[in-house]
């Protein structure tokens, strides 16, 4: 994957989504976003065929690599994909009330630190959703078959969230694209050079469910 593609794709996605998803990502609670103290692992909650896989992987290679410019040792860890499904009215409800105990029961059985979820409902934006307690992060995505480039929508929109997932606020100026001077001091910030991993949490098996790339 090119970077200057996926960053510039990265530009003109956050810009459609800007305002809406100022308005409706979370909750109207302040929002705790989780800084990792481990290597976190990705679950795709999707279809087998689902498109929007690859571009979660190439969004996950682009952050890796960001990090990796910056030389802190952060980095997401294994991605794996599962079957299982969250509704999208469990979704759309979390936006707007937080957490329930069906979307916490729905987290706690994911196998994985980030629970990526492509939805085939188009009725939302996508947004992340941090939840400190369980120390994991949802990010949602909707189905993308409305935009004319879908791998490229794909990617650049799994990127902006996972830009939040490991703890970064919406900034007013570009959504990430490319990372500003004050987003880079608070990367370096919670993941600093010395940043150390403790060890990553283990997940029972959750079939039917396999790693990817």
């Amino acid at each position: 994957m090119d970077r200057r593609t996926l960053i510039l794709g990265l530009g003109s996605i956050a810009a459609g989504f800007r305002s809406s998803s100022h308005a409706q990502s979370l909750p109207s609670q302040v929002t705790t976003w989780v800084v990792w103290k481990e290597i976190p692992t990705i679950v795709i909650l999707s279809t087998e065929d689902d498109f929007r896989t690859r571009g979660v992987r190439e969004a996950v290679d682009f952050w890796n690599a960001e990090f990796a410019r910056l030389g802190s040792p952060f980095r997401f860890g294994a991605i794996v994909r599962s079957f299982r499904s969250i509704s999208a009215g469990d979704l759309v409800a979390l936006k707007a009330r937080g957490l329930s105990p069906s979307i916490v029961n729905s987290m706690r059985e994911a196998n994985g630190d980030v629970i990526v979820v492509l939805s085939d409902d188009a009725g939302f934006n996508p947004f992340a959703f941090p939840s400190p307690a369980l120390r994991k992060v949802l990010v949602a995505i909707p189905s993308l078959r409305k935009y004319p480039f879908w791998p490229a929508a794909a990617r650049s929109i799994a990127a902006h969230e996972l830009g939040h997932a490991v703890g970064l606020d919406h900034n007013d100026d570009n959504g990430f694209a490319p990372l500003t001077s004050a987003d880079k001091a608070k990367l370096l910030e919670m993941y600093p050079p010395n940043w150390q991993s403790n060890p990553s949490r283990r997940w029972k098996a959750d079939p039917p469910a396999g790693a990817i790339g």
